[in-house]
């Protein structure tokens, strides 16, 4: 599809001199101050480049002349934080806050401390700045949520329910961060529980104020959804619905509420709601075709009921109608490689990329999904080159390029510089705790995977994934007991999500509890057969079924449903990989071999690569001369994979660029998973 260019030098047009558009205040806008006043600026704005640390001495000489003048502490501040001196900023932060006796230096230092996780001292100093104005709004806002971060619960629910207080009259009195902070990520078990009761608490009180607050609905669905109180959630998402008809998130809403009938398992309300919800999309589209968040969820609807045409045709519209919809435009790429269509995927990437009058934020988040879609197809080169123009922002994707060419001395190194440039960025944590396991460091591993856990926020695939690098290298230090309860803690912080559940049932396998192993994946497939009747084209959960019938013994259903999920995602490893454990099964050792020489080409960072490689090497002795050309392997000149894995074409070739390898390193390629069958560890999607 030719996307339309746009037309430069167009501007909108101006209001009249009479006309008060777009300078009307909101129906609920309310006057409030801030203890920062005008200082609420970009930090960096006014700070040059050249001469910093000459500018720097200048302002210190200054202030021995004038040590209270607020405005060289100020700068001073500025200067030090550009210069990366964390230590000397806070001590300047701290001497200015206590001589000035100015909230301003107190709050930057709290944030300071924060992103430190020093969390306790963070929070002594909100105490200190709420002296300077126990009312003000934002004040009590940020001493709640550090009080959570620092596990101080009782000072984190007085001072929401104090804020609840004083803006009962708001329509979101918790703020926009209130039901990330209450789902208690971070924390052990019982104080987490403690939180969310916490939440659904407050979430009470203040609907008791605001009891048709359409955000604060919102947030009480979701946060009975997290703790599994479907029921609940199902009611907030009603209530919701019915009480702000008008609200801007409603279809949104709607959405999640259908994912709520799913996991219920309430097909016929589902399909009826569906059914409803799509009929309504398309009616308003047609009076209001420029509304780019109703063309996303119409064709989210199409691409979950598996109805993967109409939902391009749907995307395109929505690009017609805005040519600038970022959602659609990645949707309609992600969604050409789910089809196995990569070629298309790669033109239509390359379009938006080289369109001088698209968004250049629009460009770089597409030019991140380009480098994504070359990694999976083994593209290495060019997968690299796109993050390495913005290199130190990307090194935790660029260490895993390196790291599945076999140049280990330059990706390990990537790894450690990432947690280095963000300590508290889980992610970082996780890419180098993985590293260490498919290395066979199992200390180093623990090490990395716990501090990914201790950091406050990250998603719930980073969370998870953490938790099952954890509870590997407990595993293969003998703390089976230890890696069941790291498994136990992610269950219980995601009691919605049944891929957790039956990670859980790997465990109880190797510890000898069949049966309750058994009743649990029976459990968990229940379940997946009932949300794969109301999202059919969820590859996911028919790889998670697969599982479960292969772990249960059902081969054939085994099968049927891998085959189900690559029909609705060839871009599926996991189902690619138990399609060769099935065939392996069925001693049909030449399509296993297939199979697994196709898992690693698609995931070659995957947890069980290592055991699928030596897999193939056992398998090609088994073979003999009948067995298929081996892959070659990778490399950042190579090939790639070519074909998408069940068919499709290739991926276009993009302007070569020769990038000098450094030293090679000799890999250790000992397994750690077993066999690959059944009794093995379940490992992680990349």
């Amino acid at each position: 599809m030719k996307r339309k260019q746009g037309q430069p030098g167009l501007k909108p047009e101006m209001p009249s001199k009479g006309s008060a558009k777009g300078l009307t205040r909101k129906a609920d806008y309310a006057k409030r101050t801030s203890l920062t006043k005008d200082f609420e600026k970009p930090i960096y704005g006014d700070v040059s480049d050249e001469d910093i640390e000459e500018e720097l001495d200048e302002v210190e000489q200054k202030l021995t002349e004038s040590p209270h003048d607020r405005e060289l502490h100020v700068r001073k501040y500025k200067l030090l934080r550009k210069l990366g001196e964390r230590g000397k900023m806070r001590a300047c932060l701290q001497f200015a806050a206590r001589e000035l006796k100015d909230p301003f230096f107190g709050i930057k230092l709290a944030e300071a401390l924060e992103a430190e996780g020093r969390y306790p001292a963070a929070l002594e100093w909100r105490r200190w700045v709420i002296q300077f104005g126990s009312d003000d709004p934002d004040s009590v806002r940020r001493l709640a949520g550090t009080a959570v971060r620092a596990g101080d619960f009782q000072t984190a629910e007085q001072s929401y329910s104090k804020l609840v207080d004083l803006r009962k009259d708001e329509g979101d009195p918790l703020g926009g961060t209130f039901y990330d902070e209450m789902l208690g990520k971070g924390f052990e078990p019982g104080k987490r529980r403690e939180l969310q009761k916490i939440g659904l608490r407050l979430l009470a009180k203040a609907l008791g104020f605001q009891p048709e607050s359409g955000n604060l609905l919102e947030s009480a669905a979701r946060l009975s959804y997290r703790v599994r109180d479907l029921e609940a959630a199902r009611a907030f998402y009603k209530q919701a619905i019915g009480t702000n008809p008008n609200h801007r998130n409603i279809r949104e809403w709607k959405w999640e509420l259908l994912r709520v009938y799913a996991a219920s398992g309430y097909q016929e309300e589902w399909r009826q709601m569906n059914a409803e919800f799509t009929a309504e999309l398309q009616d308003h589209l047609k009076n209001f075709r420029g509304d780019s968040r109703a063309w996303t969820i119409l064709a989210r609807q199409q691409i979950q009921g598996g109805e993967f045409e109409p939902a391009i045709e749907t995307l395109k519209s929505a690009l017609r109608a805005d040519t600038r919809n970022a959602q659609a435009l990645w949707e309609l790429g992600r969604l050409y490689v789910r089809m196995g269509r990569s070629q298309d995927a790669v033109e239509y990437y390359s379009e938006i990329i080289f369109d001088p009058n698209e968004k250049r934020s629009v460009r770089r988040a597409i030019e991140r999904a380009l480098a994504d879609l070359y990694f999976r197809t083994g593209r290495y080169r060019e997968s690299l080159e796109i993050y390495q123009r913005e290199l130190e922002s990307n090194l935790t994707m660029i260490a895993p390029i390196y790291e599945a060419v076999d140049e280990l001395e330059t990706a390990q190194d990537l790894y450690l510089r990432s947690v280095k440039q963000s300590p508290r960025d889980a992610r970082s944590h996780l890419g180098l705790a993985e590293y260490w396991v498919r290395r066979n460091e199992w200390e180093k591993a623990a090490d990395s995977a716990q501090k990914g856990l201790d950091c406050t926020y990250a998603t719930e695939e980073v969370h998870s994934n953490l938790a099952v690098a954890l509870a590997t290298s407990q595993m293969r230090t003998n703390k089976i007991e230890a890696a069941l309860q790291t498994m136990e803690e992610i269950c219980q912080t995601y009691p919605d999500s049944i891929h957790q559940v039956f990670r859980k049932v790997k465990i109880l396998v190797m510890l000898k509890r069949r049966e309750e192993a058994l009743k649990l994946a029976e459990e968990v497939r229940s379940s997946a057969e009932h949300q794969t009747g109301c999202a059919p084209a969820e590859s996911s959960l028919w790889s998670l079924l697969g599982d479960c019938h292969s772990l249960l013994g059902n081969i054939k259903a085994a099968e049927e449903a891998y085959s189900n999920a690559l029909k609705y995602d060839f871009m599926d490893s996991i189902a690619v990989r138990g399609l060769g454990i099935v065939a392996e099964k069925q001693k049909d050792f030449t399509r296993a071999l297939e199979m697994y020489q196709r898992f690693v080409l698609l995931d070659p960072l995957n947890l069980a690569t290592p055991t699928i490689r030596d897999r193939i090497e056992e398998l090609r002795e088994k073979v003999g001369p009948q067995a298929p050309a081996p892959t070659p392997a990778p490399s950042l000149e190579g090939e790639g994979l070519g074909d998408a894995p069940m068919g499709g074409t290739t991926i276009a070739d993009m302007p070569s660029k020769v990038i000098p390898p450094p030293p090679e390193v000799e890999e250790d390629r000992e397994g750690w998973l077993g066999s690959g069958d059944d009794d093995d560890w379940f490992e992680p999607e990349r």
